[in-house]
């Protein structure tokens, strides 16, 4: 993907592109050599590629700084979501992230983010949302779309809109088992009290 951006950047219309890797994962060196190979002998001057690791208390103010994040989580079981896309979300980052079977739970396309299966996906999506920096109009979308949603806690607050533009898992869990768990809560402090009050009562 970062070798097509820099073709396409060199006939204009894209801006310059940092690229920050997060994590320690154990291929991180093999590909961080890769792409300094790349920037060597294709002399790239569009875009550049570094790793970093942060402390906890630095990842959101990154995130916050960013314009687009990526994700390139996958899961063999189709189960499990990524839990750097909700970190994105938490700072109204919007995301291209990769396709799997669940991901619709957490990435509406379109909506909150891009989802692509295939690296000349991704180049696009990229290309398309930075054409004409920074007047990033489907970025900015996507953006507002992060920042003005509401959460939802009982089912009667969610509109038709909301249902088809977000339900995801987390409006999915505020809007139908959160209210059966407070309920369940509520009733059973309820049955507590009660009980407390008959014993105090049967005492005297």
């Amino acid at each position: 993907m970062l070798k097509q951006y820099e073709f396409r950047a060199k006939q204009g219309g894209l801006p310059k592109l940092l690229a920050l890797i997060t994590g320690k994962g154990p291929l991180r060196d093999y590909y961080m050599k890769e792409v300094a190979r790349l920037e060597k002998t294709d002399k790239w001057e569009w875009v550049r590629c570094v790793s970093v690791w942060l402390e906890p208390e630095d990842y959101p103010v990154l995130l916050g700084s960013a314009d687009l994040g990526v994700s390139l989580h996958s899961s063999s079981s189709g189960l499990d979501l990524p839990m750097k896309v909700v970190d994105m979300f938490g700072c109204s980052l919007p995301v291209c992230a990769l396709d799997f079977e669940c991901l619709g739970e957490l990435v509406n396309d379109g909506v909150n983010g891009l989802t692509f299966k295939t690296a000349d996906e991704l180049a696009n999506q990229v290309e398309k949302l930075f054409s004409n920096f920074p007047d990033t109009n489907q970025l900015d979308v996507l953006r507002q779309s992060l920042r003005k949603r509401t959460r939802i806690s009982t089912p009667s607050s969610i509109s038709d809109d909301d249902r088809s533009q977000w339900n995801d898992w987390t409006d999915n869990w505020n809007a139908f088992v959160r209210p059966v768990l407070l309920h369940d809560v509520t009733h059973t402090a309820r049955h507590a009290l009660n009980t407390l009050s008959e014993h105090t009562a049967s005492s005297k």
